[in-house]
């Protein structure tokens, strides 16, 4: 290819251009913000100041495509940590621990700059500070993109990385394609963080970082985490639904972080000083867009990222999700197969993030909605593997894969793990 687009500059959009980057001769990102020139927060990630993690599959993506990332993210305080140093607790009780993990917490702006960084640095591609606002087309093909300037830049291929509130869908309407239907689950989450000053080595009943996920059956379902934000920070989250919310008052969060039933959260306002304000995000929904059911869909643009599909943030599946994209783009340029297998290659994805996080947010009694066929049944094994987690070793083992993307979550259903749930029941 000789010109490719990505339109949105934020860490789909990165990863889809350092793909790009070996097979096209150009490659332009069109992004409207304006970029910071250090680890500092934009306006195009509003969440950015939020607790963030790269799970096991999104490390592993991000090292083959940028191999000295995490000396780098370690050399600005990064503070990555084995599974031994760290416990997940499911309404007050602990999950076993999975030896050989290693969970890295990340600060948003550190990390999309040093991605930026190495990006911009590639010999073939070239920033424009400008916003796409439709397509151009001949004989059925997507060949450029307009922009806001009134400019237009032709192109073998675009990438719509512009998030979710990617305006594809009308784009595709003005060149007589059919736009793709959406899925909404309405879940009015909202989620706080805080900075507290941390002192080298400091522990929090004796732990390096806590995720506490209360379950659907609790007073106050949601999710925390507390974690190492550097050598001299920690970085708390906490988070809840509907009129439960966390505002902005920092006695508030100190009052949420002391009933939390899980270690770490009493400690750190017991023990810890405010490093900042707290820092607030509302997420109003759950979105995929499902592509693969078009059957008419031009050549020369794909989505990737939120423009496809965009998960309850507190199950940290947004960038990997993203990465895993960006390699089914690659795997899909290889094989020069038509724009329907990008498609079922995202399906795959995409179903295997929302089956995660839509089976446990159905639970939530809150939310509207039809729930799917055998919804009571899939609960309920996914409640008893839950249960598991906290008892037996190899259902933890199996778990964590799943949430770190590593296995597909129907790895869950093997009889011998379910098996092994039920056995845990009982005792």
């Amino acid at each position: 290819m000789r010109r490719t687009v990505v339109a949105g500059g934020s860490l789909a959009g990165l990863l889809a251009t350092r793909v790009l980057h070996d097979v096209a001769d150009e490659v332009v990102i069109v992004e409207p913000d304006d970029l910071p020139d250090g680890p500092r927060n934009r306006a195009g990630t509003p969440h950015g100041d939020q607790f963030h993690v790269l799970l096991g599959m999104a490390q592993h993506l991000f090292a083959h495509w940028f191999p000295t990332l995490f000396d780098r993210l370690a050399a600005a305080g990064t503070v990555p940590y084995p599974t031994d140093d760290a416990r997940m607790f499911l309404d007050g009780s602990m999950r076993l621990p999975v030896p050989g993990d290693q969970l890295m917490p990340v600060l948003r702006p550190l990390l999309e700059w040093h991605v930026r960084s190495e990006v911009l640095a590639l010999p073939r591609v070239r920033l424009v500070r400008d916003r796409v606002v439709g397509l151009t087309a001949g004989l059925a093909r997507v060949n450029g993109v307009r922009l806001a300037s009134g400019a237009a830049v032709t192109a073998d291929l675009v990438v719509d990385a512009t998030g979710r509130a990617s305006r594809l869908g009308d784009w595709l309407l003005r060149l007589d394609f059919q736009p793709p239907p959406k899925r909404r689950m309405e879940l009015d989450l909202g989620y706080a963080t805080m900075l507290y000053h941390r002192y080298p080595d400091q522990r929090l009943d004796n732990l390096f970082a806590v995720h506490s996920l209360r379950s659907a059956g609790s007073p106050e379902p949601g999710v925390s985490v507390v974690a190492p934000a550097g050598p001299d920070r920690w970085i708390c989250t906490v988070s809840a639904y509907g009129k439960q919310r966390p505002g902005r008052s920092i006695s508030d969060f100190r009052a949420r972080c002391d009933r939390e039933p899980a270690a770490g959260f009493a400690a750190l306002t017991r023990e810890c000083e405010p490093a900042g304000p707290v820092e607030v995000h509302r997420f109003a929904h759950s979105l995929r867009r499902d592509f693969h059911t078009l059957r008419h869909f031009p050549a020369g643009v794909v989505p990737m990222g939120d423009a496809v599909a965009s998960f309850n943030p507190v199950y940290g599946q947004g960038m990997p999700s993203a990465a895993l994209h960006a390699s089914a783009l690659a795997a899909w340029l290889e094989t020069g197969e038509d724009i329907h297998a990008y498609f079922e290659r995202l399906k795959v994805l995409v179903d295997a993030a929302w089956q995660t996080s839509a089976t446990v947010d159905f639970a939530l009694p809150h939310v509207p909605g039809q729930r799917p066929r055998g919804y009571r049944m899939m609960h309920a094994v996914g409640a008893a593997i839950d249960q598991a987690t906290t008892a037996d070793p190899v259902v933890a083992k199996c778990f964590a894969d799943v949430v770190n993307m590593r296995l597909h979550p129907t790895a869950l259903l093997h009889p011998k793990i379910l098996a092994r749930a039920a056995l845990a029941k009982l005792r």
